[in-house]
């Protein structure tokens, strides 16, 4: 009997640690660490894509200026989806990190 309760215990956190760490939708738009939420006055998808080719790091950014480092923007996939939408309004699935500042993006669609 003590080895179910334990097990259910186990069980209980175990599914709560999956239900924090569950993926969200975010509107925002794809951009580069160096320029963030502004491209001073420049087309944001040639900005974007120069930045970044000058070896700036692609964000997310969501709301009217916060900024989200990309975890795994090395992902092949997520690489081709990020070159893609390179400066564009999007709907970003992935999750934040504990401290809120970086993303993981499981998968990117343009906005309508």
């Amino acid at each position: 009997m003590k080895k179910v309760s334990i097990f259910s215990v186990l069980l209980v956190l175990l599914a709560s640690t999956v239900c924090v760490m569950s993926a969200e939708t975010w509107q925002g738009s794809i951009s580069d660490k160096m320029c963030g939420a502004t491209h001073h006055g420049q087309d944001p998808v040639a900005c974007t894509r120069s930045c970044v080719k000058n070896g700036s790091a692609y964000v997310f950014v969501t709301g009217k200026d916060k900024v989200l480092d990309i975890d795994n923007q090395k992902d092949a996939k997520i690489a081709v989806e990020l070159d893609k939408y390179a400066g564009q309004t999007v709907s970003v699935t992935g999750t934040a990190s504990k401290d809120g500042k970086s993303v993981k993006i499981e998968s990117i669609k343009a906005t309508k």
